[in-house]
């Protein structure tokens, strides 16, 4: 019976750099009888590799049946597919990070996804890479100000982050357990010190759980997602958030994305206060020593090991370097707003060159026929 491998994030744990993984090496994962799928589904800003997400899309009524809509008939039609699948490769991957929010309060959902994929002849097995609390959090700050989603400052938004992301580990995949089957939930920890593998990287890591390796024809084609900004452009970009969809002003995203860098590496900071992060992460010690020993059998009840970045430097601005940096995205973007209307003048100036051509044009042939005419009634009268 084939399975399907079911990636659901957690969100900032390199899940794009693995999809995109995935899909580049389509065709390698297919000699191993390994299928990772395209169905067709596009998402307007939901990229290509994210094949898992028409089950981000399927709702629950209250009753706990499934909504039957536009992505119920999706739903429907990849089970299908999948079935179809199944009778040419064993292991089908299926992956989208917002699974992970998502349905994380709908035990009834991950039951029904089990037993509709039974029908069809397949098993479920869940992924999971899990990341230290307090990183997570300050990962997921860091893109929703990158991506104009949020304008409070850090301490603001962790108030009410909670309510949004699961942090408590162990009943998040005690839940899961209970509807799919602990021996089908596969839990990994995003944390170099901890990937498997030969090159003891993500990639490696993940096609471990495959008990493939790198050197069996796969191919890193990129390895940089979700770049890092430094402090002051992220302030910069949180200041940004207000005005109305930032994101779709072509002239200020290409300021943004134009700073001159200067090859530095840039200081990993942290948004914790001294004393805070330590005690922000103990919130979860009595949760992550149980997953620790319950599901990765490790006695010494440690699901993270390094311990190196609980140190790092306050995040804080350089007032001199925030009014530079200020100053040359508003002469960055005046600059390119000259440019835009000096292309647009000078495509005015071509449109007024054609458009005098075709009146002369025209009028030639108006003044033609009118000769046309006036010989034809003088000859025609001779006549």
């Amino acid at each position: 019976m084939s399975t399907v491998y079911l990636h659901i994030g957690m969100p900032k744990t390199g899940t794009t750099a693995i999809q995109n993984f995935l899909s580049d090496n389509s065709e390698a994962l297919k000699k191993h009888g390994i299928c990772f799928p395209d169905f067709g589904l596009r998402y307007s800003r939901v990229g290509l590799p994210r094949n898992g997400h028409f089950l981000v899309k399927v709702k629950m009524s209250d009753s706990g049946n499934l909504c039957e809509d536009a992505a119920y008939a999706d739903y429907q039609s990849v089970l299908n597919r999948l079935e179809d699948l199944s009778h040419h490769y064993d292991q089908i991957i299926l992956s989208d990070e917002d699974l992970w929010r998502s349905k994380r309060e709908l035990p009834e959902f991950w039951c029904r996804l089990k037993k509709d994929l039974k029908n069809q002849g397949l098993d479920l097995c869940i992924l999971v890479y899990l990341r230290r609390q307090d990183n997570f959090v300050q990962s997921i700050y860091r893109q929703k100000v990158k991506r104009f989603k949020t304008t409070l400052s850090f301490h603001d938004f962790l108030e009410d982050f909670d309510r949004v992301y699961p942090l408590d580990y162990y009943s998040y995949m005690a839940m899961l357990s209970n509807c799919v089957g602990k021996e089908n939930l596969m839990i990994r920890i995003y944390e170099r010190e901890q990937y498997l593998g030969k090159e003891h990287n993500l990639f490696s890591d993940f096609l471990n759980i495959f008990s493939l390796s790198l050197e069996d024809g796969f191919e890193i084609k990129n390895q940089l997602y979700n770049l890092s900004q430094s402090d002051t452009r992220l302030e910069l970009q949180r200041a940004l958030s207000p005005l109305p969809k930032p994101y779709k002003n072509k002239i200020l995203m290409e300021a943004l994305y134009s700073f001159p860098e200067d090859g530095t590496e840039l200081e990993k900071t942290s948004f914790f206060k001294p004393g805070e992060q330590s005690a922000y992460l103990a919130g979860f010690s009595e949760s992550n020593a149980r997953l620790a020993r319950d599901y990765l059998g490790r006695e010494n009840s440690v699901l993270f090991y390094n311990e190196t970045d609980m140190d790092l430097p306050e995040y804080s601005l350089n007032t001199e370097e925030l009014i530079r940096e200020t100053i040359f995205l508003y002469g960055r973007s005046v600059q390119l707003l000259e440019e835009e209307l000096q292309s647009a003048h000078e495509e005015i100036k071509e449109l007024r060159k054609e458009l005098r051509k075709e009146i002369r044009d025209v009028r030639e042939d108006v003044l033609f026929y009118r000769l046309k005419r006036k010989l034809r009634h003088i000859f025609g009268k001779e006549n």
